[in-house]
C-alpha cells in the first residue's frame, strides 16, 4: 500500500504493506501516541473537531476522531454526480447505519462547506431511503444487513464505508482499519465499478485493493 510520508518540508510516496496512514500522510494526521498528542488535537482542532485530551482519551486514544476527519476527506476525493442533488443548495449527506461511534467529533463539522454544499449527518436505518446519503458508514452492529444494504443502493452513487476487519471484502468500497494506532485504507475497486462515483487516484493510490462482493 503508498503511503504519503514527511521529509523536511515535502512530501514523498514511499511503498509499505500493512503500516496503515502516519501522521504525514494525504490527510496529514499524527498516529495516535503520547508524544505526538499535542500535535494530533492542533491538528483534529484545526479541522473543526472539538477533540481534548479527555475526550482523546474516551475515545478509543482518538480512534475516531480519526475516522471522523477521514469521513469528511472522503468527500473531497471523490465526484459524484449532479443527479445526486435535489438542488444547487442541497446539503452534502454523511449517513450513519447502526449505533455512532464518533460522537461530537462528527458532528461538529456539520456546516462545513463539502464541494460549496453544507456538510450533515444524520442517522439512519438500513430500511430507510438509503439513496438520499452521499456517504453510508455502516457501523459494526449492521454488517450483518450489507447485503440487504447493497441490494437497496445497487448502482446508485452512494460511498459506503466500514471499519471492521475484513468488511470492504463483502462489497463495501473503503474500509477504515487500525494498524499499530494508523488508519489503513481498503478499497473494493468492483465495488466502485458498480456505482457512478468517481474516485480521486490520490486516494486510491493510498489503498490496498481488495476483492470481494456479497
Amino acid at each position: 500500500m503508498a503511503i504519503l510520508t514527511h521529509h523536511r518540508t515535502t512530501l514523498r510516496p514511499v511503498q509499505t504493506a500493512e503500516r496503515g496512514l502516519p501522521a504525514e500522510t494525504w490527510l496529514g494526521w499524527m498516529p495516535v501516541s503520547a508524544r505526538r498528542l499535542v500535535g494530533l488535537i492542533c491538528l483534529l482542532t484545526f479541522l473543526g473537531l472539538q477533540v481534548t485530551p479527555q475526550t482523546m482519551a474516551q475515545d478509543r486514544n482518538g480512534e475516531y476522531a480519526l475516522k471522523a476527519a477521514f469521513l469528511y476527506n472522503f468527500a473531497k476525493f471523490a465526484e459524484w454526480p449532479a443527479a445526486s442533488f435535489s438542488d444547487s443548495h442541497a446539503p452534502f449527506v454523511i449517513c450513519l447505519a447502526g449505533n455512532d461511534p464518533f460522537g461530537p467529533n462528527l458532528k461538529s463539522l456539520e456546516g462545513k462547506l463539502v464541494k460549496d454544499r453544507p456538510l450533515v449527518t444524520k442517522p439512519i436505518h438500513t430500511d430507510d431511503n438509503l439513496i438520499s446519503c452521499h456517504i453510508l458508514y455502516i457501523g459494526p452492529d449492521e454488517l450483518k444487513q450489507t447485503r440487504n444494504i447493497l441490494q437497496a443502493l445497487q448502482t446508485s452513487p452512494v460511498l459506503t464505508v466500514c471499519d471492521t476487519e475484513g468488511c470492504a471484502e463483502t462489497g463495501i468500497i473503503l474500509n477504515m482499519r487500525m494498524v499499530e494506532n494508523r488508519v489503513a485504507l481498503d478499497l473494493n475497486l468492483d465495488a466502485v465499478q458498480q456505482t457512478q462515483l468517481k474516485l480521486s487516484s490520490q486516494l486510491i493510490r493510498l489503498t490496498r485493493i481488495v476483492k470481494g462482493q456479497p
